[in-house]
């Protein structure tokens, strides 16, 4: 069976502050009975060393004894060491932020040569947290029929809504062809190029970026629905109802108004050589509250053609069942590669657990739009839109760096 979309198991009115030595010696076992196995192969895999947790003056080391993960008072040779404030310590305890997420931050500092064991640990502490493994040993992928996936396929309107939900669940992303009119891509385009003058760096509602010939160039346009009646009409239509109703499935997703920042737009131009535009792969779930908030997914809307001369999305298939760090995803991903060439109309998905990155436009610009539908409220809700903002605002402060 498919992995379901709703992956939540925390609340955030159940956190807490967690003490590192009580959690050392009261939910270190626990979890160490439950996933320590899945954990000790997944460093095998991963050639990962033992890890050192320092905290204040006191530090634990996990390492893998056999199929036993085990934790000790003190350091190892050899290990990573992470060295965290208490309160740092309580948000990882408790899948808040992720050890990449206090990187990103400039929270954590370590030497360079670490960062790969820093990306594999930050894998297999999901891992050690909530069972997401690492290894990919047990991973195939079979249509709803039981016969091989083809992870190139597409879904048009007329496709099967059983086939698209279980190509979602079962790959982590989709490719829809031909789902909305091409002229009113055209029309939206023109709306972005109408609204522009509106927008200034600085405002807190527009991205911008540097262009290799030094000037700066607005990269994502926010509270754009209310400047596109396009686009407020296309969010309002029976396309897009059609469209939740499809990615849904069994499960249960919400519909969200068509107003504020519902949808970005993103100029994609070439030559940029710092800013946040074309992020390398990551999840959406990178730097933290995967337990609370996955899987969301991400909607991109093509308002021109893509492909490998003005830059494409790219996913790594079933990274959402899987979970490769992003280093390993950067240099040697050991999953599928899907790229996707999409026209004006086209649309594409991925969950908020797949690695995917936008390749950079090398010969001329591309424009998309992109929206976020998350599950819908229940007893594991919570506030989404902070979420997303908290990572926008990370990323667009780090991204020159």
């Amino acid at each position: 069976m498919p992995t379901k979309l709703d992956r939540r198991t925390r609340r955030d009115s159940d956190c807490r502050s967690i003490a590192a030595a009580a959690f050392f010696e009261e939910e270190f076992p626990r979890l160490a009975e439950r996933n320590g196995a899945l954990v000790a192969s997944g460093m095998r895999w991963l050639e990962a060393p033992p890890l050192t947790v320092e905290v204040g003056e006191q530090a634990w080391s996990i390492a893998a004894e056999g199929e036993k993960l085990v934790a000790a008072n003190g350091n190892v040779p050899g290990a990573l060491v992470v060295a965290l404030s208490e309160d740092q310590f309580s948000r990882v305890a408790q899948n808040l932020v992720t050890f990449n997420g206090l990187l990103v931050t400039g929270e954590l500092q370590p030497d360079r040569t670490n960062r790969e064991a820093l990306s594999s640990w930050d894998a297999l502490w999901h891992t050690l947290l909530e069972g997401w493994t690492v290894l990919p040993e047990q991973l195939s992928f079979v249509d709803r029929h039981g016969q091989p996936l083809d992870l190139n396929a597409s879904f048009t309107p007329a496709s099967d809504p059983a086939d698209i939900a279980h190509f979602l669940r079962e790959a982590g992303f989709l490719h829809l062809r031909g789902w909305l009119d091409p002229t009113d891509m055209a029309r939206i385009s023109r709306d972005m190029d109408a609204a522009l003058p509106d927008y200034s760096e600085g405002d807190g509602k527009s991205w911008w970026a540097t262009l290799a010939d030094g000037s700066r160039a607005c990269v994502r346009l926010q509270d754009f629905v209310e400047r596109s009646p396009t686009t407020q009409a296309l969010l309002e239509g029976p396309q897009w109802d059609l469209l939740h109703r499809v990615l849904a499935g069994h499960d249960h997703l919400e519909r969200k108004p068509a107003k504020g920042r519902i949808i970005e737009a993103l100029f994609k131009p070439v030559g940029i050589v710092s800013g946040p535009s074309d992020l390398t792969f990551h999840r959406d779930c990178h730097l933290g509250r995967h337990a609370y908030a996955c899987s969301r997914m991400t909607v991109g809307i093509s308002l021109t053609a893509s492909g490998p001369g003005n830059g494409q999305l790219q996913v790594i298939a079933g990274s959402h069942r899987v979970g490769i760090p992003v280093e390993h995803a950067k240099t040697r991903p050991y999953l599928p590669v899907v790229a996707m060439q999409t026209e004006p109309g086209d649309l594409t998905v991925h969950l908020s657990c797949t690695l995917h990155e936008a390749t950079p436009p090398v010969s001329s610009e591309r424009r998309v739009m992109y929206t976020e539908i998350p599950l819908a409220g229940g007893p594991l809700d919570t506030s989404v839109e902070g979420v997303r903002g908290d990572i926008d605002a990370i990323l667009k402060r780090r991204a020159p760096v």
